[in-house]
């Protein structure tokens, strides 16, 4: 089923670091009414860093997620962009901004991103969990300024969800119920869990991600470059996203654009949820276990991780 390509506004890559500070600072602008925690935030290493790494967070939570993981990210070489995606991050966490979410603000947001990442470091370099990691793979599939990028747990079907039905809602987003829908609908707000995520969301706010997802999926909009590096990272605990679906994903969309494509599995005895990242998330790894696992990701740390990858990434193209 042929899913209608979503808008790709023209990008405008910064051509120097002056270049990307101007354009960082009209991202900074959208945060003018933003909590600190969860406002877009770049964290720069002390010496030169050739490498600028967009980090995006997941569905429903904010910056704050990436915080730990991105300081000790930026230092090795690295300089690291946490941006707030569009609707997000909102002080008063029951909002329902997100039922106006579209895929054209999620473009132009990713293209906004990358302009700034372009003029920062010779290399751009994405990372995205769950609806971050779809909107790493729209970076890596349509602006060829980056070279690497991981995907954990890419938002491309919710569990139970068969990919007829996740298309069938793409192609007809009227049919989609306009329900709030709470993540643990026992508890409702009283989530317990990070005090800067939403503890539910208006379902038509999920749509936007699934439809650039399936644009890349059914090859209305295919990889416009070659890539140095791609992995898909899985976890067996994971009971928020299809995994089938994300490898079958990883395969069809980025493997044959990239000289490196590979699948990192994370330890099923370490019981990691689906959100692995964000300190304050239940069954989560440390943030210095998260680096070593986006390290290995990104080719630059031990392919093992420590053990928390099983087994050890291989160190050229299957």
């Amino acid at each position: 089923m042929h899913i209608a390509t979503p808008p790709r506004p023209s990008s405008d890559p910064a051509p120097d670091r002056s270049g990307a500070m101007a354009r960082l600072d009209r991202l900074l602008a959208l945060d003018a009414d933003i909590p600190d925690d969860t406002s877009t935030t770049l964290f720069e290493p002390d010496r030169a860093a050739p490498v600028t790494v967009v980090m995006w967070h997941g569905f429903t939570n904010a910056p704050s997620q990436f915080t730990a993981v991105a300081e000790r990210l930026s230092g090795p070489g690295c300089r690291v962009l946490v941006p707030r995606m569009p609707r997000h991050g909102l002080a008063d966490l029951l909002n329902r901004e997100l039922a106006g979410l579209t895929q054209g603000e999620l473009v132009e947001h990713v293209n906004a991103c990358i302009d700034v990442a372009a003029g920062l470091g010779d290399e751009v370099w994405v990372f995205g969990l769950s609806a971050g990691g779809t909107m790493a793979a729209w970076a890596a599939a349509t602006r060829p300024e980056v070279s690497r990028a991981v995907l954990a747990a890419p938002l491309v079907a919710p569990k139970g969800f068969p990919m007829p039905a996740v298309r069938l809602c793409v192609r007809f987003p009227r049919i989609v119920p306009r329900f709030y829908m709470w993540w643990d609908p026992r508890v409702k707000a009283e989530l317990g869990h990070s005090p800067y995520a939403y503890p539910g969301f208006p379902l038509p706010g999920v749509m936007p991600y699934l439809h650039l997802s399936e644009a890349l999926f059914d090859h209305s909009v295919e990889a416009g470059h070659r890539l140095q590096r791609v992995v898909l990272i899985t976890n067996p605990n994971d009971i928020a996203v299809r995994q089938d679906a994300a490898q079958a994903f990883g395969r069809t969309v980025l493997a044959g654009a990239s000289d490196y494509y590979g699948v990192a599995h994370i330890d099923r005895d370490l019981n990691w949820a689906h959100d692995f990242v964000d300190s304050w998330s239940p069954n989560a790894g440390t943030a210095e276990e998260v680096v070593a696992v986006a390290s290995a990701a990104f080719g630059i740390g031990d392919p093992a991780a420590g053990g928390l990858l099983v087994p050890p990434l291989v160190t050229k193209h299957p």
